[in-house]
């Protein structure tokens, strides 16, 4: 645990720091707020067990920047970094000894590996019940999983009704609609518990504080609001917005250009 805790601060001080996978990422809108964003992945990071890992996979890797750190922190011989996203896995190609795949976690859900690694993507993947059995059929040593847990924070509460109370957006976006997919952590230890000698289970809330104008917006543009924009065009997502915004405002007020944000996470570490 120090000398994890004691990698993330050096990673710090280096740096300043299903259905739904097939949408278009964008890279730059999502690293927007990187440092923020990364903030999960390396406390999930500096809390796996330091043992000898000879493989890994990454599921929904993203740009691959994530991928990369778990890479080197354990110095990981064969590494692979898997993502739907064609345009987030063309800047992953930039890290150099990694294999890359194209695919969606369900799909991709076979072979073995000592580390399976997963950091803010299993949210977009159903059925976690079959989900999570599958990945411990894959995993040798250890499983990573860090995911947001925030589907009844007013963003996601306030994206439903915005949605639903228009009908032409209804009829346009109704399907992008989901219910809370990831659930209490009493619920993966059940799924967990026969497979695994020792599992850890927590959850923590971030306080973002978000620089810059509309700011949860332009957090949302990175995440939540991807399904939106590829099913409306350029003019109705704008009118979206708007209107998204307005309420968003009202629930997280600015505070000297600087917004403050909960986001809370669950993490899941298991050893065999």
């Amino acid at each position: 645990m120090a000398s994890g805790f004691m990698w993330m601060v050096f990673y710090l001080i280096q740096n300043k720091l299903s259905l739904m996978e097939n949408y278009m990422w964008s890279p730059e809108q999502y690293e927007k707020f990187k440092l923020e964003r990364n903030r999960p992945a390396l406390d999930l990071i500096g809390n796996i067990p330091d043992l000898s890992y000879h493989s890994m996979i990454d599921l929904g890797c993203g740009n691959g920047e994530i991928t990369q750190m778990v890479k080197e922190r354990f110095n990981i011989a064969n590494a692979i970094g898997m993502d739907s996203s064609e345009s987030m896995l063309e800047k992953a190609k930039m890290n150099k000894g990694i294999t890359w795949e194209f695919g969606s976690i369900s799909d991709s859900l076979h072979g073995q590996y000592d580390l399976v690694f997963s950091n803010a993507a299993l949210q977009w993947v159903g059925k976690h019940d079959i989900l999570f059995k599958q990945l411990a059929q894959c995993t040798n040593k250890v499983l990573a999983v860090q995911m947001p847990k925030n589907f009844a924070e007013p963003s996601h509460v306030l994206l439903r009704e915005t949605i639903l109370e228009n009908p032409h957006f209804s009829s346009k976006l109704k399907h992008t609609i989901r219910q809370d997919p990831v659930l209490d952590g009493a619920y993966y230890y059940d799924i967990l518990k026969h497979d695994f000698s020792n599992i850890n289970i927590w959850e923590a809330t971030y306080l973002q504080m978000l620089s810059g104008e509309n700011a949860v917006l332009e957090w949302g543009k990175g995440t939540a609001l991807v399904p939106i924009r590829e099913n409306l065009n350029e003019d109705e997502f704008t009118h979206f917005c708007e209107i998204y915004n307005k309420k968003l405002l009202q629930a997280y007020p600015p505070q000297d250009n600087v917004t403050l944000f909960p986001f809370q996470r669950i993490f899941i570490i298991a050893n065999k």
